[in-house]
């Protein structure tokens, strides 16, 4: 009898996509994003990202080679991507050991230990993220003001962001027309000209 079906194990359909392809896709789409963060807080976008990065590529790189002795997947652009990720969800006057902290959580625990790319059950981006804020609430919910000292790496002038301030207004039992007359105008929160993580600030 002719065999008609042949049985074999996924995937079926083949592309000549790679994941190093697809990472940096995603990077290269980030870009302007963070240009616009670098626009708004200066310095310090470019401290936290550069940080994230590097830091989340060198655990990678040290836990694939001298713990786990596997081979070392840096080069494909995961590890940065994810730094990149929990950058855009941090404030950017963070101290750099807490950014260090959040990498290593996020490449660590959410990542390798489930056994690397394609097998985390969470992203680890947004684990670094929780992670950090569940450990220090206070300086990840304390956002520096836009066009602040944006050359300076510095926590001295912070603000809420508008969620915060009409979360506030109502547990103090203010009225509209004072909270509309303390957050950012609207155009601002377009642009993204308001306090906030790195990535989540522009509407655009």
């Amino acid at each position: 009898m002719d065999k008609f079906i042949t049985i074999s194990a996924s995937p079926h359909i083949h592309t000549d996509e790679s994941v190093n392809k697809i990472m940096f896709r995603v990077i290269y789409a980030l870009i302007p994003a963070y240009l616009v963060s670098l626009f708004v807080f200066g310095l310090g976008a470019f401290i936290v990202s550069a940080v994230a990065v590097v830091s989340c590529m060198l655990f990678e790189f040290l836990i694939q080679k001298y713990i786990l002795k596997t081979d070392v997947t840096i080069a494909d652009g995961s590890a940065a991507l994810t730094g990149l990720l929990l950058a855009f969800n941090l404030p950017t006057n963070l101290p750099i050991w807490i950014i260090i902290a959040g990498s290593f959580f996020a490449i660590a625990v959410a990542k390798l230990s489930f056994g690397g790319l394609g097998n985390n059950i969470f992203n680890p981006a947004l684990a670094g993220r929780v992670f950090l804020l569940v450990s220090f609430p206070a300086q990840m919910t304390s956002w520096p003001k836009p066009f602040v000292n944006r050359m300076v790496y510095t926590d001295g002038v912070t603000g809420a962001t508008p969620v915060g301030v009409i979360k506030d207004g109502l547990n103090n039992e203010e009225s509209i027309s004072t909270l509309v007359a303390q957050v950012p105008e609207y155009t601002d929160m377009l642009y993204g000209f308001m306090g906030g993580s790195m990535g989540e600030i522009s509407a655009l």
